[in-house]
């Protein structure tokens, strides 16, 4: 950003001009922090201040704590990103903490990649065990371990205002999962939980599943890329059956789930009514696994987004899923990217959901094994006669209808990329808990 630009938006926050401001990515030193600072504090417009990857370092928060914990001061800031400053560490959380104390109306707040440590977490979370404001908190990539897991269940048991903990990618085992799952007994306010990326294992998945089934207040559940295995496939799949919780989504993708995992998970969902959203991608799911989630699409009609892209389906499971999803009223997404299905599945697919389902909106089979024509001839028929919105395939189409035969090469790779963004969003926005 500079100088001209820098002194145009301290005016326009001095004149409250704006609602939000995002300085992602540029270099914020020290001067221009605490000019940023003076302004915010005569400022009473400015909801959202975004600044990611800004190299703000415990100095930089600190001219932000002038603002924000001043409460004689009109300053009204409810959501803040701070993610991706390495250089805010301990000393920082330190202030952050100082900024939970006394600031009355921030709300949402983004701390992930701060290198915060379990040491940065500690004043944290007292701080929290005492703020009655903050909603949101996301803690990713900060070297986290059962030692904060600790410090958190501690937050759990005392704050009933929060609503949504994001700790993915940290190093949180199985011990420190039954801590959180310890905390949430006692705690009836979070919505979700986000654990992706830990290591937790099969033994965290049963204490989260013990934990889950006296609290009924979480409704999302991110625990992808947790060496879950078939075996915490299991004791999840023992919670979900028979409506024993309250949870609407469950990210379970990259776990080394195989058949045996998926068969538990689908079995259990014959009998579950309220799971709305379900993550399986990146496992190790066959045609047997896949054809037993295909015969619970028969019974299951409140599962609207199935998420199954990277697994090992094969014409088989696919053209099975065809045949229910051909009486199936509920399913509105469908995600098979890189499935190793071909021609004979695909027809199978396109078959049904160009006669019989009217439901399906959202279909992704890009990277599967089908051939050119036979990928191409699918993307034509579900054009013409499916009640698709978006689709995406090796040929690229987003959304109906398609366009990718009369593209130029450049103009292809560019659609292709945004349909591949559109649809790595649509599987957050479907299943929000699974990339945390």
């Amino acid at each position: 950003m500079g100088q001209s630009s820098s002194k145009q938006l301290l005016k326009a926050v001095q004149e409250n001009k704006l609602s939000e401001i995002n300085m992602d990515g540029y270099a914020a030193s020290e001067k221009k922090v605490r000019k940023l600072s003076t302004a915010l504090q005569s400022n009473s417009t400015v909801q959202q201040l975004s600044l990611q990857s800004c190299g703000i370092t415990a100095t930089g928060v600190q001219q932000l704590a002038y603002a924000l914990c001043n409460t004689a001061i009109t300053c009204n800031i409810r959501t803040l990103n701070l993610s991706g400053n390495a250089n805010i560490g301990v000393a920082g959380a330190t202030i952050i903490a100082e900024i939970l104390e006394g600031n009355r109306v921030l709300e949402h707040l983004q701390l992930n990649n701060c290198e915060l440590g379990d040491d940065g977490i500690e004043p944290i979370a007292r701080a929290l065990c005492r703020n009655r404001t903050l909603l949101n908190l996301e803690l990713g990539t900060n070297s986290l371990t059962n030692v904060s897991a600790q410090y958190l269940a501690d937050v759990l048991q005392t704050n009933f205002r929060l609503k949504g903990l994001s700790l993915w990618q940290n190093e949180i085992t199985g011990s420190g999962a039954q801590t959180l799952a310890e905390g949430l007994q006692a705690n009836k306010s979070l919505l979700w939980l986000g654990l992706g990326s830990n290591q937790i294992g099969a033994e965290g998945a049963w204490a989260l599943a013990a934990s889950l089934r006296t609290n009924s207040s979480l409704l999302w559940l991110g625990l992808g890329g947790n060496e879950l295995g078939d075996k915490g496939a299991l004791h999840l799949a023992g919670l979900l059956q028979g409506n024993q919780c309250g949870l609407q989504s469950i990210g379970l993708g990259g776990n080394d789930i195989h058949d045996e995992g998926a068969i538990h998970l689908a079995k259990a969902l014959m009998t579950n009514t309220q799971l709305r959203s379900l993550g399986l991608g990146g496992n190790q799911i066959g045609d047997e696994g896949g054809k037993e989630i295909a015969e619970m699409l028969k019974y299951n009609q409140t599962l609207s987004k199935l998420l199954l892209s990277s697994n090992m389906l094969g014409d088989s499971a696919v053209a099975f899923m065809a045949d229910n999803l051909a009486i199936n009223t509920g399913l509105e997404l469908l995600l098979l990217a890189d499935n190793p299905f071909g021609d004979e599945g695909g027809e199978h697919l396109s078959i049904v959901l160009c006669n019989s389902n009217r439901t399906l909106k959202v279909l992704d089979i890009h990277g599967t094994s089908m051939s050119k024509e036979g990928e191409k001839a699918m993307v034509q028929n579900l054009q013409d006669y499916s009640c698709l919105t978006k689709l995406g395939s090796s040929l690229g189409a987003g959304t109906l209808p398609c366009t990718a035969g009369i593209e130029g090469t450049v103009q292809k790779q560019a659609r292709q990329r945004q349909e591949q963004k559109f649809f790595q969003q649509a599987e957050i926005q479907s299943n929000p808990a699974a990339f945390y």
